[in-house]
């Protein structure tokens, strides 16, 4: 059985990321009757895992529920459904994403006018407001409700889960430092050694290769972005602010 999983390497990631996947892998499968291998990449780089064995089915159905399963047919996407997708780049019209399809004349995007709509309270904010402010860049998971399919191009909205996760960030009033390119053992030890541990609550993995460290309730992400800067130095880090979010977008 093959899976091909939303999961791929970086440019800084690339020579660990066999061993972490495959170790995260191998902590899913426990003591299951089953061998679990990265077995190459998709035509769109996604990591694809087999699995073999007695207890491969239900193997199969923990890793899909840690790593969301790609959808490599475009006969697989239905209009008004939810899937899972990764944020690839943008124009001043459209945020785009990759969702696993193997064809590379599909695009894939969400227009302006749909995020402004969820994001904005349907003020006209620029895209690159709009990313800056929910963090919305290459390399973010997000969810996808399609709307619009053809042969050549789907188009959607942020699924409701997606928008649950953004409105339940807000709510917390933490900001938050999104790591780019950066696997959570890195992001840890970044936090202990600039001694920011009584600033953050947690590090938390969006995808394997991206972290979010939660800064504690009045800590400003801003100011530590570039203390962590001195360790994490090829890594992007932007942050997440609520206020900034309220104050400009939506209340939530």
């Amino acid at each position: 059985m093959r899976l091909t999983v939303l999961e791929h390497p970086t440019t800084l990631t690339a020579r660990d990321f066999q061993a972490r996947l495959e170790r995260e892998l191998q902590e899913l499968k426990g003591e299951l009757n089953a061998s679990v291998t990265l077995d190459g990449f998709s035509p769109g780089g996604w990591a694809q895992i087999n699995i073999t064995g007695e207890d491969s089915e239900i193997t199969s159905e923990l890793i899909a529920d840690k790593f969301p399963v790609a959808r490599t047919e475009l006969r697989e996407i239905e209009p008004q459904a939810n899937y899972k997708a990764e944020i690839i780049g943008a124009n001043a019209e459209e945020l785009k994403f990759d969702m696993g399809v193997d064809t590379r004349t599909l695009s894939c995007s969400i227009p302006v006018g749909n995020l402004n709509s969820q994001l904005a309270d349907g003020k006209a904010i620029t895209l690159r407001q709009l990313m800056d402010c929910y963090c919305l860049y290459p390399g973010v998971r997000i969810g996808v409700r399609t709307a619009i399919k053809s042969d050549h191009k789907i188009e959607g909205w942020l699924s409701d889960g997606f928008l649950d996760t953004v409105a339940d960030w807000v709510a917390t009033g933490l900001d938050r430092i999104q790591v780019f390119e950066c696997f959570k053992k890195e992001a840890d030890l970044a936090v202990v050694k600039t001694h920011l541990s009584r600033d953050v609550i947690a590090v938390e993995s969006m995808t394997l290769t991206m972290q979010s460290i939660v800064c504690k309730l009045g800590t400003d992400a801003v100011g530590l972005i570039p203390k962590l800067g001195h360790i994490l130095r090829k890594q992007a880090l932007k942050p997440f602010q609520p206020k900034k979010i309220t104050s400009r977008c939506r209340p939530w």
